[in-house]
């Protein structure tokens, strides 16, 4: 008895321990499969050569409007040379929105100059078939820079992002809707993910599935060790009505 008592108790501590982790990547893997069913979201800027900023959607004209100004180049952290420019975002002509003092990439082209600033992106919605274009913006300015020391300065906590979005749906309609990094919708993750607006990949309920899978996460934690608890609660559940023959 008193040995059951010791394997059951190490079955419960396990699954104390596991089940709130494994539960929230449950949670996040059935939201992705979710979201996967329901949206397709494209990132207009990818593949070589560099997508022109200048981007027709049902005839409508989206620009970028570039004013470097007179400040000295740097390199980044990242050994881009980055220069500081306003920024218009044009949409046929009238300017929807600015971002003042950004930095741009000087050596690139194209969207590729605004590369974790500005993001455009088409967003299939597979249940009613219709396709709308999304021009997504960061409207919290970073310029990052490294000193001497090698500490990368210039950049903000995650909490404190917020990005602008702007959709146009297929019969020109356009909106807008302004969140933040710590609260957005499933469909508005999927759009950072996609964009790179965001310092890393993240996930709606939980960050725990965008890291480098490893044995020890998630496959021995939590999962595995939720397996081996489970097993030896039933295994060793001291608490059993034993029923005995009567003669």
């Amino acid at each position: 008895m008193k040995r059951k008592r010791l394997f059951f108790s190490i079955g419960l501590l396990l699954f104390i321990v596991s089940l709130p982790v494994s539960s929230i990547m449950t949670l996040e893997l059935v939201h992705n499969l979710n979201m996967q069913n329901l949206y397709r979201v494209t990132n207009v800027s990818e593949g070589y050569p560099p997508t022109p900023s200048a981007y027709t959607y049902q005839d409508h004209m989206i620009t970028i409007e570039e004013t470097i100004k007179d400040e000295v180049s740097f390199i980044n952290p990242w050994s881009y040379e980055m220069g500081i420019a306003d920024l218009s975002v044009k949409i046929d002509g009238k300017v929807v929105d600015r971002l003042a003092h950004y930095p741009v990439r000087i050596e690139e082209e194209g969207l590729n100059r605004y590369y974790g600033d500005i993001g455009y992106l088409m967003v299939k919605d597979k249940k009613k078939g219709e396709t709308q274009f999304v021009i997504l913006l960061k409207k919290s300015r970073e310029i990052e820079k490294e000193r001497s020391n090698g500490d990368i300065v210039g950049g903000l906590p995650a909490q404190n992002l917020y990005y602008k979005q702007y959709t146009m749906d297929e019969k020109g309609k356009l909106t807008t809707d302004s969140f933040n990094f710590t609260e957005r919708s499933g469909l508005q993750t999927e759009l950072l993910n996609e964009s790179s607006l965001t310092p890393y990949r993240i996930g709606y309920y939980t960050d725990a599935w965008e890291g480098y899978p490893a044995f020890f996460f998630p496959l021995t934690y939590p999962f595995g060790t939720l397996i081996i608890s489970l097993v030896l609660a039933f295994v060793y559940f001291p608490f059993r009505k034993v029923n005995k023959k009567t003669s």
